[in-house]
């Protein structure tokens, strides 16, 4: 693809992903833990289709080439729920380190087969973790029988860790999107192309305590007022 329709179509999968988290976000204000945890995989599955875009094209956004080249990972992997989820948690990895805190990182030095081993332990362990999600996705939107014959059903399915899951998936696609907006500010010779939209879509849920700050500061008095 080109990079003007890579940038279309990276834009189209961080918007379907922020949709998603809203979704997932009244899903769960309605107590249905189940789909909100299966709507917020799937956030986390678009997310990893447009970081490969992303990894493929920013040089291209950034200069106005207009050399058009195929997205491997997306072409090999596009179809695997699995391999789009992993993506984007191993991208998530990132998000404490994105925020300045620096505390969960190893302190392995200069020792260069420690980090190769930290890594592999951390690929192998993200694989079970995408797994995983599937299978929770799937219990969220299907009735189904375990291996005992018990009856499995989506409303039947606790809150468990749905809220904090949700939060952390959208405060991960934000990060891109910030990555995006730095990349444009800092790097690009190309004229500025918003995602603002798709930022302050992810607010309520990444940040909900400056989203209540805000709101109550651009309206003040509407608590009282019932509006």
């Amino acid at each position: 693809m080109s990079p003007v329709q890579a940038r279309e179509f990276w834009k189209a999968l961080m918007d379907n992903a922020s949709s998603l988290i809203t979704d997932a976000h009244t899903l769960l204000s309605a107590r249905s833990y189940g789909r909100a945890r299966s709507l917020t995989v799937l956030a986390q599955e678009e997310l990893g289709k447009a970081l490969w875009i992303y990894d493929a094209f920013q040089d291209a956004w950034n200069q106005e080439d207009e050399t058009s080249r195929t997205v491997d990972a997306l072409a090999q992997h596009g179809r695997s729920h699995t391999k789009k989820y992993l993506q984007a948690i191993v991208f998530g990895d990132e998000l404490d380190e994105f925020w300045g805190d620096y505390s969960a990182m190893p302190d392995l030095g200069s020792d260069y087969a420690a980090w190769e081993e930290a890594h592999r332990k951390r690929q192998e362990e993200a694989a079970v973790a995408a797994g995983e999600a599937n299978l929770a996705k799937q219990r969220g939107f299907y009735v189904d029988r375990d291996t005992n014959g018990a009856l499995l059903s989506p409303t039947a399915i606790p809150t468990g860790t749905t809220a904090e899951d949700l939060q952390t998936a959208a405060r991960v696609i934000e990060m891109l999107l910030i990555r995006d907006h730095t990349r444009m500010k800092s790097n690009a010779v190309t004229p500025y192309d918003s995602t603002h939209q798709q930022q302050f879509r992810l607010l309520p849920v990444s940040h909900p305590e400056d989203w209540a700050a805000a709101s109550e500061t651009l309206n003040p008095g509407a608590e009282e007022d019932g509006q």
